[in-house]
């Protein structure tokens, strides 16, 4: 058989609440004082949470917006680029043809 060990297990204080005694009524209205302000503490350090998380959550909108403004801005320059490259490609090759017709007149010209 093997031994045995004890463990001493701690028991909180709200577990002995069911007893009787005059002191041990004054430490649950304390016990219940100190829970009491804990719990207003914690509800205005989420309150300030809940309040911090609205505000990022306006940030990420506000962001997103504006990421979609610049998207839209970048589509609109890139068209402009393409018919400006455009544009330019037809004048470079209307220039190359009327080069190639001087060259052409001048070549018979001087024959």
């Amino acid at each position: 058989m093997a031994p045995s060990i004890s463990i001493g297990i701690a028991t909180p204080s709200w577990a002995g609440a069911g007893k009787k005694g005059s002191s041990n009524g004054v430490l649950e209205v304390k016990e219940a004082e100190v829970l009491w302000w804990r719990n207003a503490e914690l509800e205005r350090e989420v309150a300030a949470l809940r309040a911090e998380l609205g505000a990022a959550r306006r940030r990420a909108e506000t962001a997103e917006e504006a990421e979609e403004r610049l998207c839209v801005q970048l589509g609109d320059a890139e068209v402009e680029a393409v018919e400006i490259a455009r544009a330019y490609q037809e004048q470079v090759e209307e220039l190359a043809r009327e080069l190639a017709a001087a060259r052409r007149a001048a070549a018979v010209g001087s024959q």
